[in-house]
């Protein structure tokens, strides 16, 4: 999964005098299962349109397998687009709805319905086929879209938010499904979602977008353990961040004690920054080789597999998040007012400048 398949190569779309996209560069990968990653406003569902066609990029070049596309119609890319809505045709069965742009190529009968058999098996869907949409689930829609953009064989994939019409259990099914059809499929996903566990989840690499720009490009793993900018640490997961001003040995923390993290490069000894931690890396008692807190528990919330704790902390003006195991918090049981102190490791520790 080495090949570069599709390149973005400094992309700008411009709309009046609002940068949607602003000089962006990316290469995607052969059998990639890519995320494009953002808020609204971001860039990101414009990027999309620009690589199914529906928009003209301002500046740069979009190459697949190394043609450039950037002026070439939608119907002539060999890429389909998957919508949120799904756009099934309610009076045609499910295979009538994946063989519908077969039809249009004007396919032959036999080759119709040996394609359309391949994909239902694919999606899982065979003792499915006669039905209708409004016979279906919310999951099963889903999957007869998916199967109606891939029985055409197109290059590359692109998914707008196909998981945000599902419930949140559905949703979390439907991840793996999609991973799953992709490497069976073995063909190029790009999904565009704001969801962030969603995009940890199936993707192969994840690309942050912000005001139309790269922020990071990385794995899941490294996205959520090293996050290139305080944005990127704030917009995945969730973060703990503790202002502090920059000395030689470490960060002099509002209580005046001094966290331990590994230096930013370029910053100098009196700059403000912030410490960066996360709420599952903060563990009950204190560390002699790393660094630690006291705070007095303030709001709890149960979530099954865990326990969130809110601690009033002097580190910082805002609540401390913890995030303790069921074990842990069974081991260690707390009630709001109880004092606490807590320890991380350095090695768990990010600096941004403030």
């Amino acid at each position: 999964m080495s090949q570069t398949f599709l390149s973005l190569q400094n992309i700008e779309k411009r709309f009046g005098s609002v940068r949607a996209v602003d000089g962006l560069s990316l290469d995607i990968r052969q059998n990639e299962f890519f995320a494009l990653l953002g808020a609204s406003g971001s860039g990101k569902t414009t990027l999309l349109r620009l690589l199914a066609g529906f928009e003209t990029p301002t500046g740069g070049s979009i190459l697949l397998g190394g043609k450039d596309i950037s002026r070439v119609p939608p119907n002539l890319r060999q890429i389909n687009l998957m919508f949120q809505s799904y756009a099934l045709f309610p009076h045609m069965t499910v295979f009538q709805n994946i063989a519908y742009g077969l039809e249009m190529e004007r396919a032959g009968r036999a080759e119709i319905r040996r394609r359309v058999g391949e994909m239902l098996e694919i999606i899982q869907l065979p003792h499915l086929a006669k039905r209708k949409p409004d016979q279906l689930s919310g999951g099963q829609r889903q999957r007869v879209a998916l199967g109606r953009a891939l029985v055409k064989r197109p290059h590359l994939l692109l998914l707008d938010e196909p998981l945000g019409a599902l419930d949140k259990k559905l949703r979390g099914d439907m991840q793996l499904e999609l991973k799953r059809i992709q490497h069976e499929f073995g063909i190029t996903f790009i999904v565009v979602t704001h969801d962030q566990e969603e995009a940890l989840v199936m993707a192969d690499r994840v690309a942050i977008l912000k005001d139309g720009k790269l922020l990071q490009c990385a794995s899941p793993h490294d996205i959520y353990e090293h996050p290139n900018s305080r944005y990127a640490a704030d917009f995945i997961g969730v973060m703990n961040f503790l202002p502090g001003i920059l000395q030689r040995d470490g960060v002099r923390a509002l209580d005046g004690s001094l966290i331990q993290a590994g230096r930013p490069a370029g910053a100098r000894d009196g700059d403000k920054v912030v410490v960066a931690v996360r709420p599952e890396r903060l563990h009950i008692g204190a560390r002699k080789d790393g660094n630690g807190l006291k705070g007095r528990v303030v709001a709890m919330a149960y979530q099954g597999l865990d326990l969130q704790l809110h601690l009033k902390s002097d580190l910082s003006p805002d609540p401390v998040l913890v995030r303790l195991t069921a074990h842990d918090a069974e081991s260690n049981p707390l009630s709001e007012g109880d004092e606490v102190s807590l320890g991380w490791a350095a090695r768990d520790t990010r600096i941004f400048m403030a």
